[in-house]
């Protein structure tokens, strides 16, 4: 059997097996089976070690971009887009310079309650959910493939130190997307003045929103590399949970032998993160309602998606414009 391959399936089982086990505790603890799954997705990896710090990070990273969300919302300025660009910065600086972890998540958190997505959910209901449910899955899996990779697999890989960075690199890191998601806002209201509401929402918003946010890389190149796999990895999600959802094949076993397919199928016959498609697939078996069907939830993921992708290509690629234009000014 192929190495990669083997790595993949391995990792795929292990996420499924995890993913199981906390289901059942969501559904014992009354959590949110969602934020569960993604946190047992996005936290696994073949190392004990690397999944401990992951699983570390993603949970302080998520209670501090929510943290300082609440306080801005609770202050009366949500939805204020000026504030939303200085707390990005904030949330960007303060997990990675205090605590040290990577604010992608953070800003995930922080972007959700400052777009006011659920006008239903209060943004202090939303931070507990998520932050719980992030806890109990990102724990689960930490412990199981820590005895996994103890007793069966001995992988001891040694951990890289989290590379430190200036102030200006969280600023920009912040900063770039941030406008980004600023100018989807705006374009999202104007689409929603031409398109049927039940097709461009505020959740088309928020996804508008994760597509500038979480892929960002300064560089181009990687960007734009980042961004076409979250596109694929989008789609292909979907569409399993669509086939899932056709033969009504629904419940937790349902949900993790369906997350293994996922995983194998998006990382070894299309060659990308099957993490993106994992998250969609996720939603669908989820949250999926009479008032949210899977179709409308789709187009907004992949409309939102597409937008984000195309703003935050179209902001890096101005600035970094601007920055040859600048160099070229003061060498004449």
């Amino acid at each position: 059997m192929d190495s990669k391959f083997k790595n993949i399936l391995e990792r795929a089982m292990l996420v499924g097996v995890s993913l199981l086990l906390a289901l059942y505790l969501a559904d014992l603890l009354r959590l949110s089976k969602f934020y569960v799954g993604i946190a047992v997705l996005n936290v696994a990896n073949l190392s004990g070690a690397k999944t401990r710090r992951q699983a570390y990070e993603r949970t302080i990273t998520t209670f501090c971009g929510g943290a300082i969300a609440c306080m801005i919302a609770y202050s009366g300025f949500q939805e204020n887009m000026f504030l939303y660009l200085l707390g990005l910065i904030i949330v960007c600086c303060f997990t990675e310079m205090i605590f040290k972890v990577p604010a992608t998540v953070g800003c995930i958190a922080f972007t959700y309650i400052m777009l006011n997505i659920d006008p239903n959910r209060t943004p202090s209901n939303y931070l507990e959910e998520r932050v719980l449910g992030t806890a109990l899955g990102a724990t689960m899996v930490a412990l199981l493939i820590s005895l996994y990779s103890k007793y069966l697999h001995k992988n001891n890989n040694k951990l890289e130190k989290y590379p430190q960075k200036e102030w200006k690199d969280h600023f920009k890191r912040a900063a770039i997307p941030g406008i980004a998601v600023i100018l989807g806002v705006f374009l999202i209201d104007i689409l929603n003045n031409h398109i049927d509401s039940r097709y461009v929402t505020k959740y088309t918003m928020y996804y508008c929103a994760l597509a500038s946010v979480v892929p960002f890389h300064v560089d181009l190149r990687e960007l734009l590399k980042k961004t076409k796999e979250r596109f694929l990895s989008t789609i292909f999600g979907g569409v399993i949970a669509f086939v899932f959802s056709l033969f009504s094949l629904n419940g937790n076993i349902w949900s993790s032998i369906g997350i293994v397919f996922v995983i194998v199928f998006i990382e070894c016959v299309i060659g990308i993160s099957g993490a993106l498609g994992g998250v969609v697939f996720l939603f669908l078996m989820f949250n999926v309602t009479e008032n949210l069907p899977p179709l409308v939830y789709y187009l907004d993921r992949v409309i939102g998606t597409g937008i984000g992708i195309i703003l935050i290509l179209t902001v890096v690629g101005l600035l970094k414009e601007g920055d040859v234009l600048i160099k070229k000014f003061k060498k004449w």
